[in-house]
């Protein structure tokens, strides 16, 4: 496998980055229970129909973060660039708003944050150690 030039490189840095500053805001207004946003209409719930159950949301999230981790990881052991970054971010965000629209959030915030926190930990070592990597074979 041919190493990713430094601008790549540089480049999934960045992403990266944004990635996080986007799971980070999702998480302070989902902190907040979404009060930037105005409440759903009676109308709007409606057509959005019942709420997934808090055991299928949870389940939904276990699911998604170990297969998140295990993709990682996979990646880390091929030694590829390429990263989940930003579609990472709304998943989680995605987490949290079924959760509010639920009416558990408070109670499952932190299960959302920790799984965030553990996938963006391993996606950002990933791009380090294939930077260390690519440094010692120069």
């Amino acid at each position: 496998m041919l190493p990713a030039s430094r601008d790549q490189s540089q480049r999934a840095k960045i992403r990266e980055l944004v990635a996080i500053a986007l799971f980070i805001a999702s998480s302070t207004v989902a902190v907040r229970g979404f009060d930037l946003f105005p409440p759903l209409s009676a109308h709007a719930r409606e057509i959005l129909g019942p709420a997934p159950s808090q055991g299928m949301l949870s389940l939904a999230l276990i699911v998604y973060s170990f297969s998140a981790i295990i993709l990682s990881l996979a990646r880390m052991m091929g030694n590829a660039l390429k990263t989940g970054g930003i579609a990472h971010a709304g998943y989680l965000g995605a987490f949290y708003v079924f959760y509010h629209l639920s009416g558990v959030l408070p109670e499952n915030f932190w299960a959302v944050f920790a799984a965030g926190v553990t996938i963006f930990s391993l996606e950002s070592y990933q791009i380090w150690s294939y930077n260390e990597d690519e440094e010692t074979e120069l």
